[in-house]
């Protein structure tokens, strides 16, 4: 053999182990190709330990407390307990025989699809699954004063605010019941101190909200601003005209611009926001924070934890609490009462007191994940080689349907090839 053809070869041999590194990045990704930043998909597991460990999926991976695939260690975990497999129509976890067996969203399986935000029982231990971006989810739960959150929080929507603020910008946080938006803008509000006199103002206050007279606050916090009358929008709207540097903090229970819609806010309100919006992520899209959240009640309500077992939190984390945290709270306090002093909190005590989600999950993710959303409209056209007609039947959607989607998303269906690599 010449130089020239040994050189050849290598080449080839390169080339080859290319093609398949570049399949294999395109399968560490469920609905989205896999990128080498960490980004990925698999289980965020959860729990009482003040750490939200992520554990990295791969097609045919198996988890176990022996597993050098996805190596998970627990009460009722077998050495080898489920097998992770990937398919044209998504992601599925198969049961290998164990005697605690695998649950996907309270339902014992032997064989399950799963979705991105299913929580996932293996034994005593729980995790949320995850299509993508799972490095994000990672790392010690944090406290940003009485909030309790994980990474990805902190990242999404308190650092946004705060850096606003700090900025000297006017900020609207959005978000819906008990998840937190009053809290973070006096957290908010703290950062301004230094500046000059800070003036809250309760849109939720019985009777006509009081705005006191004569003086010029550089920080305004107006709580539940959907719910002020307009009279005193007008008045806060002029009071920040008159003064340069002034920051307002509000906070509505729906977006913005459908609080202006609705004629809850008046536009010139509206306006101070220049576009400055955050929105609170739900407990429902937060679940890998639910744990730590229980933890903080329980100690805080006198509840032992070695009373919340592995069923209950399961049920906990799952459920759709469209309340908020003073909802878990209520119905945490609730099971301890009917346990009694010492009992064991079991999910059979609160089974009434849960909001479960619809039973019939969207196809797509909702809008607060956009990009996850095109990434799993592209990967399902991609599968169907561009067939609209396929891509909706493999999502269960109406072709309409999908064209609308591909429209919100900037998805230009008509000009663009899919195909899968």
């Amino acid at each position: 053999m010449n130089e020239q053809q040994a050189a050849l070869r290598i080449n080839s041999g390169s080339n080859a182990e290319a093609v398949s590194q570049a399949q294999k990045e395109h399968r560490s990704g469920v609905f989205a190709k896999g990128r080498r930043d960490g980004s990925g998909w698999g289980l965020v597991l959860i729990g009482f330990n003040g750490e939200l460990a992520p554990i990295t999926l791969t097609d045919g991976a198996v988890i176990g407390s022996a597993s050098r695939d996805a190596h998970v260690e627990g009460a009722g975990i077998a050495a080898e307990h489920a097998r992770v497999s990937v398919r044209a129509d998504g992601c599925y976890v198969e049961d290998l025989g164990t005697p605690d067996g695998t649950f996907v969203d309270g339902v014992r399986a032997r064989r399950i699809g799963l979705s991105h935000g299913d929580v996932v029982r293996l034994g005593s231990r729980i995790g949320v699954f995850v299509e993508r971006d799972l490095s994000a989810y990672g790392g010690a739960v944090m406290r940003t004063g009485p909030l309790v959150h994980g990474p990805r929080q902190r990242k999404d929507w308190i650092d946004p605010i705060l850096d606003l603020v700090k900025g000297g910008s006017c900020v609207c946080i959005e978000g819906g019941p008990g998840t937190g938006k009053r809290t973070m803008a006096k957290l908010a509000a703290a950062v301004r101190e230094g500046v000059g006199d800070i003036v809250t103002v309760d849109g939720r206050a019985e009777g006509k909200p009081t705005i006191p007279a004569g003086i010029r606050p550089m920080t305004w916090v107006v709580l539940d601003a959907d719910r002020l009358p307009r009279p005193q929008q007008l008045e806060i709207a002029h009071a920040v005209g008159r003064t340069s540097g002034v920051s307002v903090i509000a906070t509505v229970g729906q977006p913005l611009d459908r609080a202006v819609g609705d004629g809850k806010l008046a536009p010139w309100f509206a306006s101070l926001f220049s576009g400055k919006r955050v929105t609170i992520t739900p407990l429902e899209h937060r679940r890998e924070d639910i744990a730590a959240i229980v933890q903080d009640i329980a100690e805080r309500r006198g509840i032992e934890l070695s009373r919340i077992t592995p069923e209950l939190l399961e049920s906990l984390v799952r459920a759709g609490w469209p309340g908020g945290v003073p909802q878990l709270e209520a119905t945490l306090v609730s099971a301890a009462e009917v346990a009694g002093p010492d009992g064991a909190l079991l999910p059979a005590s609160i089974a009434s007191s849960l909001a479960r989600a619809s039973r019939t999950k969207p196809s797509l993710p909702p809008a607060t994940d956009p990009s996850l959303a095109r990434a799993r409209l592209e990967d399902a056209l991609a599968r169907a080689n561009g067939s609209v007609a396929s891509a909706a039947r493999s999502l269960g959607m109406s072709r309409q349907a999908i064209y609308r989607e591909a429209e919100r998303l900037g998805l230009d269906i008509a000009r663009r090839k899919f195909s899968r690599s």
